[in-house]
């Protein structure tokens, strides 16, 4: 309908020019210097109304034509880009499949006209090492570093993990330091970091970083539990190694209450105490983890321990044989005592009591020497060829 009135008012109004121009048709002149040009008017109308529309359509022309170019040039990116999608899946395929030259070759040639060649960078740096090539594989981690920025955590993490299974443990640990330094509450670095330290044996290191570890729970309770335990257990044997007798009081102070009563502490502890020939602060030390946990391990430590009251040590033992009720071990524990009380008899009772419920090489061992010491000698070869066999077995089964 719009349509209808515009080409009736043009027909009107051409009408109308129509009549006015029969009626006088007037005259255009053009002077330029010495020139003049002279002509009707409606002609010079009609010139410029034809030179309007050329040059309005050659407008329109150019700009199709830019258009046309733009169109063009995204087709073009839009296919590289796909085209480098497609080589990059390929190439994560490859290194799926072991491919590692292959992988390495499509990842790499796929940066080209990859809007985001972080993944391929970093994929192109494992197909790498799995070659041997670490100049290209550390090459690679500086490229995928360039090429993204805020990409410092995530190339970081992979350059660890590759050193890692290559090895090079403390150049991990280099890289999972400076990653922690610039992003200390990120938890993948410090699970990182508890695994890496317990590779190295570093307890001190790992002691260092479990407060936060626990703040941000990157293990579970119980896994963290036993990661603190272990800790300082082995710090324990560490400074027991070092002959540090002061050291080693003085770390104790710092273990937490709560890990004084967990037992692969006490027992490092105890063995340490008792290497340093300080049997007495290793006695009541177990003394008071027996008060609070009942095990047969902390029984058989309790009997190794020369103190200078062995008659008390040996009250204590009966009361718990009388609270408890028996066992191997503390039957090999009162054995060992009744010996350091020189009651021969009571040792020998309690020792032979001891192998009634179990064979025991130690238990063999102790009765032994005992009856090599009273004279029995027949007696004494017959038990110590009984904890020799035991000792045999043993190591046969371990080596199953």
């Amino acid at each position: 309908m719009r349509k209808f009135w515009f080409f009736l008012i043009i027909f009107v109004l051409a009408i109308i020019a129509g009549v006015m121009i029969a009626k006088d048709p007037g005259y255009a002149l053009f002077a330029y210097g010495h020139w003049t040009m002279q002509m009707p008017l409606w002609v010079a109308g009609a010139i410029a109304i034809i030179l309007f529309l050329l040059i309005y359509n050659a407008l329109l022309l150019i700009r199709g034509t830019s258009a046309l170019a733009k169109r063009f040039g995204m087709w073009r990116r839009q296919h590289r880009q796909q085209q480098s999608h497609r080589m990059t899946k390929r190439g994560l395929l490859e290194l799926a499949e072991g491919k590692w030259s292959r992988a390495e070759q499509l990842l790499v040639k796929a940066t080209d006209q990859n809007s985001a060649p972080l993944i391929n960078y970093l994929a192109a740096a494992r197909a790498a090492q799995e070659q041997g090539a670490y100049d290209r594989r550390d090459e690679y981690l500086r490229l995928a570093h360039e090429s993204t920025p805020g990409s410092e955590v995530a190339v970081g993490l992979t350059q660890a993990q590759l050193q890692f299974s290559h090895r090079q443990l403390e150049h991990s640990l280099a890289t999972l330091r400076h990653l922690h330094h610039i992003e200390p509450k990120h938890e993948f670095v410090l699970k990182m970091l508890c695994h890496l330290y317990e590779e190295l044996n570093d307890w001190r290191g790992l002691r260092e970083i479990l407060p936060e570890v626990k703040k941000r729970k990157v293990l579970k309770p119980k896994e963290f539990e036993q990661l603190e335990t272990k800790v300082y257990s082995h710090i324990i044997k560490q400074l027991q190694q070092s002959g540090d007798v002061a050291a080693l009081e003085a770390f104790w102070h710092e273990v937490p209450k709560h890990l004084r009563k967990e037992k692969p502490v006490v027992v490092a502890y105890v063995d340490a105490l008792h290497a340093f020939s300080l049997d007495e602060m290793a006695e009541a030390i177990l003394h008071e983890a027996i008060k609070h946990s009942w095990d047969n391990e902390y029984i058989a430590w309790y009997g190794l321990l020369k103190t200078s009251y062995p008659d008390k040590q040996l009250e204590r033992a009966e009361h718990w044989l009388k609270q408890y009720g028996s066992s191997a071990a503390l039957y090999l524990c009162l054995g060992r005592l009744s010996l350091r009380n020189q009651l021969w008899g009571k040792a020998r009772t309690y020792l032979q009591q001891c192998l009634d419920l179990e064979n025991n090489a130690d238990a063999c061992a102790e009765l032994a020497k005992l009856l090599e010491y009273l004279g029995e000698k027949d007696a004494a070869l017959t038990f110590y060829r009984q904890g020799l066999l035991q000792v045999v077995r043993g190591t046969e089964l371990l080596s199953l």
